[in-house]
């Protein structure tokens, strides 16, 4: 049966440790690469090729998602996303200022660390100030006269979805599934699905993250595929005829 593949795959990437599961139905890439080391054994007059070693067949996969989820960068970390996590973050904030000269103040939104932040004044010189209940004094000789719009900066605790980088651990084994459509070549009608299917892999540890204005970041992650234990086979390809 001749069919057209044209589209790329549904991802499904389970931990082998606890089950955890990342889906993508957003993929742009699903790729499979395989390589298979080939050597000829030669022998007799002329060096004649008699036979064809082939070992170390090795199989890679790559994906590429038009949409960022943070379990890309856990799965490259060896770490689970903490869903609780915190951590201290700078903030920047763009305050009026209100009053006259020698009565200055400033309101901040956040909640300055130790009621702490750094006015940023209007000749660029950098004053720290003291925080209470959203409200900061500025100084005596401040160059800021009344509804200047001037920077604060300081230190914010906050809670969130965290991801720790440790030196000291690597990506876990994973299983991986790709499911893509098949077309028939006479009708165009959807007929099959044909799913990949991968028991134990290992996503590389290597990433390359760049935000660039107007640009949509789209992570890309390399699985390398290893054979289970006491198992030949590290693969299956599936195709499931619809009704």
């Amino acid at each position: 049966m001749k069919t057209v593949i044209h589209d790329t795959a549904d991802i499904v990437v389970k931990r082998k440790s606890d089950g955890h599961t990342v889906l993508n139905a957003h993929a742009q890439l699903a790729s499979i690469a395989q390589t298979v080391s080939e050597e000829f054994l030669k022998g007799g007059i002329g060096n004649k090729n008699l036979f064809l070693i082939r070992t170390d067949k090795e199989v890679n996969l790559a994906m590429r998602s038009a949409t960022f989820d943070l379990e890309y960068l856990a799965m490259t970390q060896g770490v689970a996303v903490e869903e609780s996590g915190t951590a201290k973050i700078t903030k920047f904030e763009q305050v009026t200022v209100a009053g006259v000269l020698g009565d200055l103040e400033v309101t901040i939104k956040g909640t300055p660390v130790n009621g702490k932040a750094i006015l940023h004044d209007a000749d660029g010189t950098q004053v720290e100030l003291d925080v209470a209940a959203g409200k900061a004094t500025l100084p005596i000789g401040s160059t800021a006269t009344d509804g200047d719009i001037l920077t604060v900066s300081y230190v914010e605790d906050v809670t969130g979805r965290v991801v720790e980088m440790d030196s000291t651990k690597f990506a876990e084994k994973y299983s991986v599934e790709y499911r893509t459509i098949e077309y028939d070549l006479d009708t165009q009608k959807v007929i099959a699905d044909i799913y990949f299917i991968f028991d134990e892999v290992v996503p590389s540890g290597a990433f390359d993250l760049s935000l660039e204005n107007g640009s949509a970041y789209t992570p890309e992650i390399n699985f390398m595929v290893l054979n289970p234990q006491n198992s030949d086979v590290f693969g299956r390809i599936v195709e499931v005829k619809r009704a």
